[in-house]
């Protein structure tokens, strides 16, 4: 079949893919739309305009992930129960400003950080109080409720890329990581116009 000059839609050579077009666009394009810092409570829906890389890790410290007892796992006995003397309060934000000792329990809250050398916490549910003694079941595991820094996000690590459209879970886990702000795109303007009648 003959193609005719006039014949708009007949085209002989294969189509280009679209993966091709589009990087022929990005390798001429150039982005001249500005940016600015917004509040948290309006980066939703913006356009992010650099990498968010935090300083801090979250759990900044090895804390604790219940309210309960903490302990060294070396002390409990494997058969039976574990009486120890409580030798400290931890609290949230408050820590325990000396080293644990051996042979001790240190009442502790959740998100409290963990004293030095305590590698275990009990949930305060399974464990029970006999005057200034706590008495704890044989059978929890190592290391059991507790959390290591930077085991949420690790300082140093992108957790949001330039280019990403800010979902509310998003500006939260910027929160997370301290930001009050976050750099973002101008919004883009567009015009549409008709022509014809």
């Amino acid at each position: 079949m003959a193609q005719l000059a006039d014949d708009c839609f007949a085209f002989g050579d294969p189509l280009m893919k679209t993966e091709t077009a589009l990087q022929a666009l990005r390798d001429r394009l150039s982005v001249v739309v500005g940016s600015k810092t917004v509040p948290l409570r309006a980066a939703a829906g913006r356009i992010l305009a650099e990498d968010i890389v935090p300083d801090c890790a979250v759990p900044p410290h090895d804390n604790a992930a219940v309210d309960g007892f903490a302990v060294f796992h070396d002390d409990l006995q494997v058969a039976g129960e574990t009486a120890l003397p409580v030798a400290g309060r931890i609290t949230a934000g408050h820590p325990l400003g000396r080293a644990a000792r051996r042979g001790a329990a240190y009442r502790i809250f959740t998100g409290a950080p963990m004293p030095n050398g305590a590698d275990t916490v009990l949930m305060q549910e399974d464990c029970r109080l006999d005057g200034d003694t706590v008495i704890i079941p044989a059978g929890i595991k190592r290391g059991a409720n507790r959390r290591f820094a930077g085991e949420d996000i690790e300082a140093g690590s992108t957790i949001l890329s330039q280019g990403r459209k800010l979902r509310p879970q998003d500006v939260g886990l910027a929160a997370a990581v301290g930001r009050r702000e976050l750099p973002v795109y101008d919004r883009l303007r567009v015009a549409l116009f008709s022509t014809g009648d």
